[in-house]
């Protein structure tokens, strides 16, 4: 199985986290990875999961299984 990368520009860590956006409802969504190839969804590595900010009156859902 090939290696999923962090989607961020110039990170090269291995994904652990799948990120989605809802704009109508300004929400953040992160959860396990997701199905590879979805052009509405962004990779994560540890480190840009536990980083991740959203704009002011967003909210972040965090899957409850996501450990990292």
């Amino acid at each position: 199985m090939r290696q999923r990368l962090c989607s961020k520009v110039g990170c090269s860590r291995e994904a652990v986290s799948t990120l989605t956006y809802d704009y109508a409802d300004q929400m953040a969504a992160i959860g396990p990875l997701g199905r590879a190839g979805d052009p509405h969804a962004h990779d994560l590595c540890a480190i840009h999961t536990e980083r991740l900010s959203v704009p002011r009156g967003w909210v972040i859902v965090k899957h409850e299984t996501l450990q990292l």
